[in-house]
């Protein structure tokens, strides 16, 4: 029985592929089972990276999808025009006196474009969200709105609609951190005007919130120390997960290559850059390197294209592919890569290695929170970024152990299992539960 109506803002949903749309996918796809009619508002021809048509087949019929248009340019040249606001800043200074005054003009009208699309380029979507959003509500009578972010500009509109709509609860859901991460690491977004101008709509989104829920705690704490005038039971920590339907039939198999094969899924970008895998790899005895092959499956920013080429190592570069597809190279991989130098940001595609109960060779910060994902799974060996001579140690104990036919590490089971979506999203559905029975002033 339906006891709650929801609109899932999710800017980014499916045909969109790739690993940003995954959490509005199954908070879509579990809530229902949790007794909520589910609405899911998103843009119609979103900026998205990739496409996955297949992931459509996931949302169950009776979830209603609606749709806002924004004008967005498409994401290929988006990224390049970035590129040349972020490198704008390193034009040389010595040039002639006219040169350099068209090169005035220049900085100034970007500095113009930086500002009427910040925080970042989705705020375009938000007045047309706005409007369509009004209409699901009083339409459908909604009675939850959960805003899920990235894109983070997304926030403004929970905070307009519970300004208009007070007795609406609202879920901020920060899938990322954004001031202490986005801010931090991508290049487009960290000028001082960006910055004052996340700080305004992250704390007007807080307030306004009636729940405020991060993916891991570390994301959690940093968001909770920045509003201490706020109630400890605003905040809340649910993980992303893996969906254990998508890992159904998935089957381990031998691969062609008589070599140790690792795999990278996924995008690679700054953050999550290769180059301290690569850089060890290469560095290892010929005897060793010659046994190893890498295969990356995902989309390679183009600050990161460089990398991966010239080196000693065997790297395949196959590209982006549908969810269905990767998982057959996951099925045949003997060993998973992950790379994440952020502290606090743990990427989706852990779980979702998790999920394939491949040993893991993850590079990631001492501490971090993936380091602690880890442990708590016992799903992989681990190194430091900066520690070359400890990665290159991991990679030889991998292939050390695969030359032996033996098992590197052993997934503790119980502990990967509480990461499924299911069990995740009826937590959800539950901690919603409570905050309705709380606002209607019955028991939590």
């Amino acid at each position: 029985m339906t006891h709650s109506k929801i609109l899932i803002v999710s800017y980014l949903f499916p045909p969109v592929g790739g690993i940003g749309v995954q959490r509005a996918l199954s908070l879509a796809k579990y809530l229902p089972a949790c007794g909520y009619e589910v609405h899911v508002l998103k843009a119609t021809n979103a900026g998205g990276p990739v496409y996955d048509p297949d992931l459509v087949r996931q949302i169950p019929s009776f979830v209603k999808v609606h749709t806002a248009f924004t004008p967005e340019i498409p994401f290929a040249i988006r990224q390049k025009l970035w590129a040349m606001l972020a490198t704008s800043k390193n034009l040389n200074r010595k040039v002639a006196r006219n040169t350099a005054a068209r090169i005035s003009w220049k900085r100034y009208l970007i500095g113009l474009g930086k500002r009427a699309l910040s925080p970042e380029p989705e705020i375009l979507w938000v007045p047309f969200a706005l409007r369509k959003a009004r209409q699901i509500i009083k339409r459908h009578d909604i009675k939850f709105v959960l805003i899920t972010v990235p894109p983070f500009s997304a926030l403004v509109l929970g905070t307009a609609l519970k300004r208009e709509f007070p007795s609406l609860l609202l879920v901020s859901d920060f899938r990322d951190e954004w001031l202490s991460f986005y801010l931090k690491d991508f290049e487009f977004q960290n000028s001082e005007h960006t910055r004052r101008r996340a700080e305004t709509i992250e704390r007007e989104a807080v307030e306004s919130s009636d729940l405020v829920v991060a993916v891991n705690r570390s994301s959690c704490a940093e968001i909770r120390h920045r509003y201490p005038g706020q109630p400890d039971s605003k905040f809340a920590v649910i993980p992303n997960g893996y969906d254990a339907d998508v890992f159904a039939s998935f089957q381990p198999r031998p691969h062609a290559s008589a070599r140790m094969v690792v795999t990278h899924v996924g995008t690679v970008y700054k953050t999550a850059s290769p180059r301290f895998y690569l850089d060890a790899l290469d560095g290892l005895p010929e005897e060793t390197r010659s046994q190893i092959e890498t295969r990356f499956v995902g989309r390679v920013a183009d600050s990161e294209q460089a990398l991966l080429e010239g080196r000693r190592a065997d790297i395949k570069i196959l590209g982006f592919m549908p969810q269905h597809d990767a998982l057959k190279f996951m099925e045949e991989t003997d060993f998973l890569l992950l790379t994440m130098t952020n502290e606090i940001s743990v990427p989706g595609k852990l779980y979702e290695y998790m999920a394939t109960r491949k040993p893991i060779l993850a590079i990631a910060p001492a501490g971090s929170e993936v380091d602690q994902v880890l442990r708590e799974t016992n799903t992989g060996l681990w190194a430091s970024p900066g520690d070359k001579a400890g990665i290159q140690s991991m990679l030889v104990r991998a292939f050390e152990a695969w030359s032996k036919g033996q098992a590197v590490i052993t997934a503790t089971t119980e502990a990967v299992c509480r990461y499924e979506r299911r069990i995740l999203v009826e937590e959800y559905g539950r901690m919603m539960w409570g905050l309705d029975s709380r606002a209607q002033g019955g028991a939590p």
